[in-house]
């Protein structure tokens, strides 16, 4: 049997999925044979799997059969004659030193002299000794053989590709095998590093991972931004209708999921197919590039649908492992930075750093590390939101300034004659400065707001702070020396008729409500009463 035996060189991984480039050498002889060639996986696309060689070498009817099925001898049968044959060795060792024991025992035995007598136990402990290491060593080297024979079971359950070779020469020639994997993905890291003052240095990482069933050992290796689409269709866009809401009954739905699967070894006898073109022409790269730059980490190759990014060197990438790290592109992005603080939700003051959204090098919500002066702070959730010119990002807290908040004063009250009732709120908000200089601390609160006409909200004091009327946020920036406190007052008073009962509603941040209904609102419209929402 002619076998090719070829070795991972190059993968192009994408965010789900590899396309695999393996080589080879075979020994070829004039005129037609059949070429075995190893090394596709079991989580391999047989349906993309393509051979190339040389020029003058012709391929034939390419099909997939398992490897081990056409072996005169399956390697994995000999390593289990092998170990049989090391079960008996030790089986024997095992008796010898049952005998030499029992023969120890010379109870009511006289035909050997004293001198045998002494001469058998004193070269009895070697003897047992030198056999309990023949048996150790025979144990050791089944061990090693029943690994042989794992890996050996394994490969002969491969798919091999099967093709008849027709060349008019003799000797070497080398062979190139691609196919796309679906057992390895990548996935972007990103990490942040600012000392509070310069600009935020954006890191972006790759987190590449396979499954095949073997090590990529020494691999060159290029990371896509995408996935291959060519099965996929543009969508039609269908009318949406406006009408009033009606109640649906409810129905129980039955959920099924369907997926197609590539053939796979136990399956791969029912096709064959020509694949003259293949062998004398070159294979399509899955993406190509119009445009290369080069950067400190990677190089990058942007097309028209995805970016693809050159890792430099080799790579190991092992299998079933939780990954390897690889550098891609650094960013340097502007920032202003201030210590924010909302006492009313969370009394920390935490580093913020104020960045324009297009300054963002990425388009969608990351999670990324946070790290200040060089210490690792957690990790932030980045949401580059593309209707705000900037947005804000939290970096960490900040332990430097200390606050506390509370009610100091609360008082109710009647009005008769109006039929009011009343009630007085007082706050108090006290930021402390431990630090040695004077740091400057963004403030925010708040002062509710009333759905109601029959509700009013009097503000009092606000202590330089200013208040947006619509949503009743207060904020304001203040200078606080080194070792001292600040101490701001937030007042306001709520009146309501005496015979409705008060109810305080706290919405999550950046919910939308209905002015009309109070009903949360996602879209332009209220989902319950229909009103337009700003």
């Amino acid at each position: 049997m002619n076998v090719l035996t070829t070795r991972v060189e190059n993968v192009s991984v994408y965010r789900r999925g590899a396309e695999v480039i393996r080589r080879g050498t075979a020994q070829l002889s004039e005129g037609t044979q059949k070429l075995y060639v190893l090394g596709l996986t079991q989580s391999a696309r047989l349906d993309t799997v393509r051979l190339f060689s040389s020029d003058g070498i012709k391929c034939t009817n390419q099909r997939f059969e398992t490897y081990g099925d056409n072996l005169d001898e399956k390697e994995s049968d000999a390593l289990q004659r092998q170990i049989d044959e090391i079960e008996r060795q030790i089986g024997i060792r095992e008796m010898q030193i049952d005998m030499w024991k029992s023969n120890g025992d010379f109870t009511n035995r006289s035909a050997q002299s004293p001198s045998e007598v002494q001469e058998y136990i004193e070269k009895l402990p070697e003897r047992i000794e030198s056999l309990y290491g023949q048996i150790l060593e025979g144990k050791k080297k089944k061990d090693e053989l029943e690994k042989q024979k794992e890996e050996a079971l394994k490969k002969e359950e491969l798919p091999a590709v099967i093709v008849d070779i027709t060349t008019e020469r003799t000797g070497s020639c080398p062979f190139e095998l691609r196919y796309f994997d679906d057992a390895a993905e990548w996935s972007p890291v990103y990490e942040m590093y600012t000392d509070g003052e310069g600009p935020v240095d954006v890191r972006l990482k790759a987190k590449i991972t396979e499954h095949t069933g073997e090590d990529w050992l020494g691999v060159s290796v290029s990371l896509f931004t995408g996935n291959p689409a060519s099965g996929s269709t543009l969508p039609e866009l269908g009318p949406v209708y406006l009408d009033f809401r009606t109640e649906q009954p409810m129905l129980r739905m039955n959920a099924f999921m369907g997926a197609g699967a590539a053939p796979r070894a136990g399956m791969m006898k029912a096709q064959s197919f020509e694949t003259e073109e293949a062998m004398e022409a070159p294979m399509m790269a899955m993406a190509s590039a119009d445009m290369r730059i080069v950067t400190d980490d990677a190089e990058v190759s942007d097309d028209d649908t995805m970016t693809e990014y050159i890792i430099p060197g080799k790579r190991d990438i092992l299998d079933n492992y939780d990954g390897t790290v690889a550098d891609l592109q650094s960013y340097q992005i502007p920032a202003k930075y201030e210590v924010a603080a909302a006492p009313s939700a969370d009394t920390r003051a935490f580093l913020t750093a104020r960045v324009r959204t297009e300054d963002i090098p990425f388009t969608t919500r990351v999670n990324a590390g946070v790290f200040l002066r060089d210490k690792y702070l957690g990790t932030v959730s980045v949401d580059p939101d593309l209707t705000k010119e900037e947005i804000v990002i939290t970096l960490g807290e900040e332990e430097r300034i200390k606050l506390s908040r509370k009610e100091v004063s609360r008082k109710a009250s009647n009005a008769f004659l109006k039929g009011l009732r009343t009630v007085d709120h007082v706050f108090e908000t006290r930021i402390t400065n431990i630090s040695g200089s004077e740091m400057t601390v963004k403030l925010s609160d708040q002062v509710p707001v009333s759905r109601e006409k029959d509700i009013t909200v009097e503000v009092k004091e606000l202590s330089g702070m200013e208040m947006d009327d619509k949503t009743g946020i207060v904020t304001g920036s203040f200078s606080v020396p080194g070792g001292q406190t600040l101490v701001k007052e937030l007042s306001y008073k709520v009146s309501w008729p005496k015979d409705k009962k008060l109810n305080e509603t706290k919405s999550a941040s950046g919910t939308r409500r209905c002015p009309s209904c109070g009903s949360v609102v996602t879209g332009r419209f209220c989902p319950v009463c229909g009103s337009l929402v700003d």
